[in-house]
C-alpha cells in the first residue's frame, strides 16, 4: 500500500514530539553546586481531612485541606567542594550551636533551628528545572520556606568501592510549577 504524502502525521508519531526524561533536570540549592544532585523527588500534594455534608438520601463530599509531601534529594559528596561541610554549615547558619560552642556560663546555648535561618541562610527558594533535549527549561518547580529536615549519610565500608552519598529531606510551605511551552515545529538538528 502506497502512502500518501498529503496525508497529515497524527501528533503523537511526529519525530518532534519528545517526553520529558528523568534524567535532564537541574537543581539548584543555595551554595549547594547542582552538578552533585543525582536524584531528587519532584513536589506532590495531598488532601486531607475531607468534610462530608449529608442531606436527604444523598451524602456531598467537599475536599480537605493541601499538604505538600516532603521533596527527596541524594547529593554525590565530592571532596572539593565539601557538600558534607556545605550541608552543616547550613544546618548552623539556620541556628544550631553544637555543645562545644556553648561557654562556661552557658552563653551561646541557643539550640532552636529557624526557618528563617534556612531560608535566609543560604537555601532560599529550591528550584527543580527540568529541561528539553536542547537543554530548554520546559518546567520548573519552586519550593517556598524551605527547610532541611532530615540528613543521611551513606554508610562506609572497606567492601565497597562506590561514591560517597547524602540523601536530604526537605520540608516546605507550598510549590508552584510554571510550565514553558517549547516550539514543537522547530527542526531537531
Amino acid at each position: 500500500m502506497a502512502i500518501n504524502k498529503s496525508t497529515p502525521i497524527p501528533p503523537w508519531a511526529s519525530v518532534k514530539i519528545e517526553p520529558k526524561r528523568a534524567f535532564k533536570f537541574v537543581l539548584t540549592l543555595g551554595e549547594i553546586p547542582a552538578w552533585v544532585v543525582t536524584d531528587a523527588t519532584r513536589p506532590s500534594p495531598k488532601f486531607q481531612g475531607a468534610a462530608t455534608h449529608d442531606f436527604l438520601g444523598h451524602q456531598f463530599k467537599f475536599p480537605g485541606k493541601v499538604q505538600w509531601n516532603d521533596v527527596s534529594i541524594t547529593l554525590v559528596e565530592p571532596i572539593d567542594p565539601d557538600v558534607s561541610g556545605l550541608v552543616l554549615q547550613s544546618i548552623k547558619k539556620a541556628g544550631y550551636n553544637p555543645p562545644s560552642t556553648w561557654t562556661a556560663d552557658n552563653e551561646g546555648w541557643r539550640t532552636t533551628l529557624s526557618k528563617e535561618g534556612f531560608v535566609n541562610g543560604n537555601l532560599g527558594n529550591v528550584a527543580i528545572k527540568v529541561l528539553d533535549s536542547n537543554g530548554n527549561v520546559v518546567e520548573k518547580w519552586t519550593l517556598y520556606n524551605p527547610f532541611i529536615s532530615s540528613v543521611a549519610y551513606s554508610k562506609l565500608a572497606y567492601s565497597q568501592n562506590g561514591i560517597n552519598t547524602i540523601g536530604l529531606g526537605l520540608s516546605y510551605d507550598y510549590a508552584d510549577v510554571e510550565i514553558f511551552e517549547v516550539d514543537q515545529n522547530t527542526t531537531l538538528a
